[in-house]
């Protein structure tokens, strides 16, 4: 007699098995996807993963399979780590070096078991965790390319936060093309788990609404796919299991699951029963169904040997992945009755062995291990609990606080719960690790629980307040202020209380450095000034300069631009007296981002060649970064575009060394401007292609506005006006711009470039007066922070040109004595020159054209020699128009055509239009196109295809859609066509494809 369920096969799933083998085969082709499978519990999502994962493995991919576990929701990266490891093991030697290109470091947060952190003074916490995951996710793309890789990440719903934030990441880098795209991730969720799961709910949607996840929903098993499965399992005919069938899928309300172990129990009970060579048992009448899912896994439980049951209630314990050394040591079991009940329990599909691992177990499924553990009753659960834990503790020995999480687990689950002694020690390591692994909501859970614990007593006054500042800077880096606030006053009384000078200063610097952060700089200042008080002046002169340098940033926010300039002197007076070069290159550096935006301009160069040469010698290749960047910015800013050039060099040296993917942002964002001002116009889009959705990807609130800012300032140029809008305008929207509260706002470094991007937008829409307003909005929030430069940079010249539309003369040279003024008080060469355009344009608006001439050329020679290309070029078109009025049509032609030349080789679609017009109102001959057919004219085989579709009096939106590309992706090739063509409009296109014939 059989007396074991036969194998029983996958039913109903014959769509989702489609789609998700369509979506294997698109990551064979480097198309990457990710889908998240979900279901009720027990709709079989386990079951399909392992389905795909198996049909990939015949296909030759590579394979990495990992699964949360409920008691593991505060365990950093645990799903990541179960799923990579095996694999990264297996590798040959020396592959995973070459894999890591030296970024072994950066990933030992997640993967610790194979790499070893290695700290980096002064590194930010987001700096960090950002590093982290780019390394990550550039391990998972080399991966990818070596093999097509499937990452299934099962029970995600049980995933840490943290590691959720890691899958958002590299979900979001695979869909934008920044790794290799031979990548499916496949993840799986319950439906009731997830509705307390926000975490999983943002990634998901967040991912949905740029396309780069689905969702694949399991529905229970219908009525007939029921009969199906019975038919099948049992291979008898489907009318003598129809009537069973039916009645089967109404107990189960056709959950697989369910299915599956009511027929096992109904099998091992041998109410089902197989004799003489056939199935006997089908009549309904003298069935006793279970009445729930736990009902019928506690009856097959009551079924097993002593031995077994005993082993199964332990492994509910455990919780987690079941490891045979982890039996060994918590068990009363000896071996070999233990290999024997673990045996018992794999035959009985309780237990299932986990692939790829060295002896260890999983439950067949996670309610089998809710049903086992709900059974164990409060009290005896608790007490195995206190067992486990001390059983763990000493055979880990002096390595027990490396298993800090699963130990406080089950000292916070014993009898003694969160009060025992060994709960707190434990909670409060596994909160410092998570926070050094930039798990923050994890370190925040863990600290939380021990700070409530310790107020039993179990832990010294000392112990005390280390948990309490640690636990201030995980809800700092959370962003729950109000609640770091009260922690850090928690401290301070603390330090107060103990007489610990040195404490409470380094505590005021903390709290003032977050209010900061909040624009809330003149509290910052208040505990600034408190911690000063503290130590003294001269008693701690390290710290004094640090607070020192941390009040000059908040000083010179509010304006105070003097006495900031003070707190950073006496800081580099303090460093000097201390020899200490690492702190002398900090307070250089701080002096540097003072002048830079104030001026003078040799100061600021001066201090920023000290604080790289500073920062050299003491490695501290972060603080050199900084320095060289300020130094680009400013040279950019000042017009010194060889000196841009070199510091941004040195900058992306340096972000590469550092393997930073928030410096090399930084770096972009100075790259891309400057390649926008020389006329380079291709490399500033490919530059922000790639810098964007990085961005995005590490929530860079400061960097992503500007990003947007400059890209959509160079499609303004190129004429495409719907993609400049759409990009300045969430700008505008993640600033805040517009809003009271961003006219106190302490990031102007992003909320002043958001109201330029949106000046220059409505000027060249024409929209005058409302780019005059919010040009005017913009520089009063400039001023009240005390940047001049970022009044200088585009935004005084926007306002003005603005003006000089609406024939508001007076304003105009109001504004433009401003200008001149700071740019002179600067040293800023793009701001005279820019000044010089004005008093030109002046000159000839209000009737002087003769006079205007050499001010025209003058000014033109100035901007060309920054160079800032194409604002030279647009002032050609000027002085055309001040020579024709005086008579000199030659020269004016002359002008046009120079003009025209170089709005061809940038693209700037509008400007070749209206210079042309221009042309053609004096009566010249238009300049001829480069070329005669596509080829010739270095057109690809893409951009040939559109041009014949615009002779076809094809709209954008319809191209698009023939050839299957976005409306905006037409508009960016259409750029590249009128330049390379030299053509303004889609007449003289169309005119100019027609004389292709065939070619």
């Amino acid at each position: 007699m059989r007396h074991t369920l036969p194998p029983v096969p996958l039913v109903g799933r014959d769509a989702e098995l489609a789609s998700l083998t369509a979506t294997l085969r698109d990551a064979v082709l480097g198309r990457a996807q990710t889908v998240f499978l979900a279901g009720e519990g027990g709709a079989g999502k386990t079951r399909l993963a392992r389905q795909i994962a198996d049909l990939a493995r015949e296909q030759g991919l590579a394979v990495a399979e990992g699964r949360a576990f409920a008691v593991e929701t505060g365990v950093p990266y645990a799903i990541f780590t179960d799923a990579l490891l095996p694999l990264l093991r297996g590798l040959e030697p020396g592959a995973l070096t070459v894999l890591t290109r030296g970024a072994g470091s950066d990933l030992a947060p997640i993967l610790p078991a194979l790499f070893t952190p290695a700290g980096r003074a002064g590194e930010s916490p987001a700096e960090g965790k950002a590093r982290m995951h780019w390394s990550f996710a550039q391990l998972v793309g080399r991966l990818a390319e070596r093999r097509p890789l499937l990452l299934v990440l099962d029970n995600v719903h049980w995933a840490d936060d943290a590691s959720l934030e890691l899958l958002h990441f590299l979900a979001r880098q695979a869909h934008a093309g920044a790794i290799d795209g031979h990548l499916f991730i496949l993840a799986t969720y319950a439906d009731a788990e997830r509705d307390d799961a926000p975490v999983l709910r943002s990634v998901e949607q967040s991912l949905a609404s740029i396309g780069a996840a689905r969702t694949v929903r399991l529905a229970p098993l219908s009525a007939e796919q029921t009969i199906e499965l019975v038919q099948r399992t049992f291979g008898e005919p489907a009318a003598a299991v129809r009537e069973f069938a039916l009645s089967l899928h109404a107990w189960t309300r056709g959950n697989p699951f369910f299915v599956d172990e009511t027929l096992k129990s109904l099998v091992e009970s041998r109410q089902l029963a197989h004799r003489g060579g056939r199935w006997e048992g089908w009549s309904t009448e003298s069935l006793v169904p279970s009445r729930s899912v736990r009902d019928v896994v506690l009856e097959r439980v009551a079924r097993l040997g002593a031995g077994a049951r005993e082993l199964l209630d332990l492994c509910a314990v455990l919780g987690a992945r079941i490891r045979l050394a982890t039996l060994r040591a918590v068990s009363p079991i000896a071996e070999p009755a233990l290999l024997d009940d673990l045996d018992e329990l794999r035959r009985a599909n309780f237990l299932v062995e986990v692939p790829g691992h060295d002896a260890a177990y999983d439950f067949a499924h996670p309610l089998v291990r809710d049903a086992v553990y709900a059974s164990l009753g409060r009290a005896r659960a608790q007490g195995m609990h206190d067992g486990v834990a001390e059983s763990l503790e000493r055979a880990y020995g002096d390595d027990a606080l490396s298993h800090a999480d699963e130990l406080a687990f089950h000292f916070t689950h014993g009898s003694s719960g969160d009060a025992s002694a060994g709960a707190v020690r434990y909670l409060a390591a596994a909160g410092r690790q998570a926070l050094a692994r930039y798990a923050d909501s994890a370190a925040a859970s863990y600290l939380q629980a021990a700070l409530d614990a310790s107020a039993a007593g179990t832990l010294s006054n000392d112990e005390r307040w280390r948990i309490v500042e640690a636990l201030a800077r995980v809800r700092q880096r959370l962003g729950e202020l109000d609640a770091a606030r009260d922690l850090w006053r928690r401290a301070r009384d603390g330090a107060v209380a103990a007489g610990d000078a040195a404490r409470v200063a380094a505590v005021e610097r903390r709290m003032g450095l977050m209010s900061a952060s909040a624009g809330e700089h003149a509290e910052a200042i208040g505990h600034f000034d408190a911690g000063l008080a503290a130590i003294g002046v001269g008693d701690q002169p390290a710290l004094e300069a640090r607070l020192r340098l941390a009040r000059a940033t908040s000083l010179h926010a509010l304006g105070r631009s003097a006495e900031a300039l003070d707190d950073a002197g006496a800081a580099l007076r303090a460093a000097s007296a201390l020899g200490d070069r690492a702190l002398l290159a900090r307070a250089h550096r701080g002096l540097l981002l003072l002048y830079a935006w104030t001026g003078p301009s040799d100061a600021a160069r001066a201090h920023g060649e000290q604080a790289a040469l500073h920062a050299a010698a003491s490695g501290e290749k972060e603080v050199e970064w900084s320095a060289h960047w300020a130094m680009a910015v400013h040279a950019g800013l000042t017009g010194d575009a060889e000196s841009t050039a070199r510091h941004a060099r040195e900058s992306e040296r340096l972000a590469e060394e550092i393997r930073s993917p928030v410096l090399r942002l930084w770096t972009a964002d100075v790259t891309i401007e400057y390649l926008a001002g020389v006329g380079d116009w291709q490399g500033a889009l490919a530059a922000s292609d790639r810098a964007i959705p990085l961005a995005r990807a590490l929530g860079q609130r400061t960097l992503l506005p500007r990003l947007l800012v400059w890209t959509g300032l160079v499609h303004r140029a190129l004429g495409d006006m719907d993609r400049a809008r759409e990009l300045i305008e969430e700008a505008w929207r993640l600033t805040g711009a517009g809003e009271r509260a961003a006219a106190a706002t302490s990031d102007v470094h992003a909320v002043v470039p958001a109201y330029t991007g949106m000046a220059g937008w409505l000027m060249a829409n024409s929209e005058h007066a409302r780019a005059l307003a919010v040009g005017e909005a913009g520089l009063a929030i400039a001023d009240r922070a005390g940047y001049v430069a970022w009044a200088i940079y585009r935004l005084l010249p926007f306002i003005i040109e603005t003006s000089l539309y609406l024939e508001d003369f007076e304003r105009a040279a109001r504004h433009n004595a401003r200008l001149r003024r700071d740019s002179e008080g600067l040293g800023h060469a793009l701001g005279l020159a820019w000044a010089d355009t004005t008093d030109a344009l002046l000159a000839y608006l209000t009737g002087e054209p003769a006079r205007a001439v050499p001010l025209l050329r003058a000014a033109r020679a100035a901007l060309e020699s920054v160079p800032f290309v194409f604002d030279a070029a647009r002032l050609r078109r000027f002085i055309a128009r001040a020579l024709a009025d005086a008579g000199d049509a030659a020269g004016a032609a002359h002008e046009l055509r120079e003009a025209h030349a170089i709005f061809v080789r940038l693209g700037a679609r509008r400007e070749i239009g209206q210079t042309r017009e221009e042309l053609r109102l004096l009566g010249e001959r238009l300049p001829t196109p480069r070329v005669r057919n596509a080829a010739a004219g270095g057109l690809s085989a893409r951009e040939a295809e559109i041009a014949r579709l615009v002779a076809a009096r094809k709209s954008n939106k319809e191209i698009g859609s023939a050839l299957a590309i976005s409306d905006r992706t037409v508009s960016t090739h259409l750029s590249n066509i009128f330049g390379k063509l030299g053509v303004g409009t889609r007449g003289e296109l169309t005119d100019l494809v027609r004389g292709w014939g065939e070619t």
